[in-house]
């Protein structure tokens, strides 16, 4: 009997340190996966609380530059030489404006657009300033006293920009036009004009 306890005894201690390694690696590997998870989680957090501050300062920056075009805007409307472009075309001003031109725009719709929040960024408020210049452009020829205006508004624009945006650069790709015909000239422009000369300057006339 003392030497079968002892065999028993003996064939304990090896299944023991089987066991005991099994459970000591597992204890090992859930150590390691926590270990791992706590390390990982504090640079998570970190890294998400970097994202959401640059995303902080990126709206302010922008509702800050989108509040600036706004004023330059404003400005613009009350310019002197801007008159041509604060209100729509209508059709009894031009008949064929919305047969040359497409996508019209003015100072009266972006400032409502301004008003509603519809502008995500600088180069959108941009873009539709370009429109109203280019569509003024391609409808008015040459020698037209909205193209004059047109320049002047322009340069008040680039002025403002440069002044209170200028991380922001204004460049409009302009039309090449062809030249006016000798045959007009100022001499039927000064004297009582025939309806020919009035329609060669056609254009939206000034509200009196």
């Amino acid at each position: 009997r003392p030497r079968k306890a002892a065999k028993g005894k003996q064939g304990g201690t090896v299944a023991d340190p089987l066991r005991r390694g099994r459970h000591q690696r597992k204890k090992r590997a859930l150590h390691a996966t926590r270990g791992s998870r706590q390390r990982s989680a504090p640079v998570g957090e970190a890294d998400i609380d970097e994202l959401v501050l640059q995303t902080k300062k990126v709206s302010r920056r922008q509702t800050l530059e989108l509040q600036k075009c706004e004023e330059i805007l404003n400005k613009l409307i009350k310019y002197r030489f801007s008159w041509p472009f604060r209100e729509p075309v209508t059709i009894e001003e031009a008949e064929d404006y919305f047969d040359v031109i497409s996508s019209p725009m003015d100072f009266q719709t972006m400032q409502s657009k301004c008003l509603c929040g519809s502008y995500r960024s600088v180069q959108d408020f941009l873009s539709d300033i370009k429109q109203v210049f280019a569509n003024a452009e391609q409808y008015n020829q040459n020698g037209s006293h909205i193209l004059a205006c047109l320049e002047k508004t322009e340069q008040c624009l680039t002025d403002m920009l440069q002044k209170h945006l200028p991380g922001h650069m204004y460049s409009r790709r302009k039309r090449k036009r062809p030249l006016a015909q000798p045959s007009h000239g100022l001499e039927e422009a000064e004297g009582d004009s025939e309806p020919e000369a009035m329609e060669y300057s056609r254009g939206r006339r000034r509200k009196k």
